[in-house]
């Protein structure tokens, strides 16, 4: 299982709350923006930057997301 979040339209609270919880469940948890994101250091945690255009990072989320995952 792994957690893709639309980072572009994702609250800066809800994203440290997903930081932690990647954490505390060791679960790979990948950022999707089209903007440089600031993520802490953690094996879980990992920022995808895609190009600027509406809804780009869905689209690429739905290009890797597997059966089992959690998008958010």
């Amino acid at each position: 299982m792994q957690i893709w979040v639309d980072a572009d339209a994702c609250p800066q609270v809800i994203k440290e709350i997903l930081y932690r919880a990647a954490e505390r469940a060791q679960v790979l948890t990948t950022l999707v923006a089209n903007t440089s994101l600031r993520i802490p250091s953690s094996p879980f945690i990992r920022s995808l930057r895609v190009s600027q255009g509406s809804d780009v990072a869905d689209h690429r989320i739905v290009q890797q997301v597997q059966s089992d995952d959690l998008v958010i």
